[in-house]
């Protein structure tokens, strides 16, 4: 029986140190972008109103852009777009599109598609909503104006393997 506890014991402890292993290399992996998604937020509250942070994204299309949705001291909810390249943009979500606004849309006017990843980014000097969907076999990226929910005319696909 005391074979049988060391056994045990010596299992757990491998467990334990598997698990704290893989912790570490997550954390290893993901701390540059945690790092760089503070230091957009902290730039977002420097240069426009918002002073809460409720969710971001980071979209790469024509250049690297990180996107803050939050409140300012009114405590309407507004959006910020920081280019990496550029100004920050701030908009009021009243004047756009919200997330779920323009996914009722895309539900409308494209039926029967799964959507893999919805995000505001830029896309040729205009503010979207960059949409990534599944249509049967093909993948597709299409983007829809954040102003006022319109489609853009350009539609990419991906190749199939």
């Amino acid at each position: 029986m005391k074979k049988r506890t060391q056994w045990i014991l010596l299992s757990i402890l491998i467990l334990l140190l598997v698990l704290f292993g893989l912790h570490r290399f997550y954390v290893y992996i993901q701390q540059d972008i945690w790092i760089e998604e503070k230091s957009a937020i902290q730039s977002a509250k420097q240069q426009t109103s918002i002073i809460s942070v409720d969710k971001t994204w980071k979209s790469v299309w024509d250049e690297v852009c990180w996107v803050i949705k939050g409140k300012n001291e009114n405590g309407e909810e507004l959006m910020v777009w920081l280019p990496e390249s550029g100004e920050a943009h701030e908009e009021l979500l009243a004047n756009g599109k919200s997330e779920q606004q323009i996914r009722n849309i895309i539900n409308q006017s494209l039926p029967g598609i799964r959507i893999v990843r919805l995000m505001p980014g830029i896309y040729e000097d205009e503010y979207v909503w960059q949409l990534f969907y599944k249509e049967e076999e093909h993948h597709y990226y299409q983007f829809f104006r954040f102003s006022d929910g319109s489609a853009l005319p350009d539609k990419f696909t991906l190749p199939n393997r």
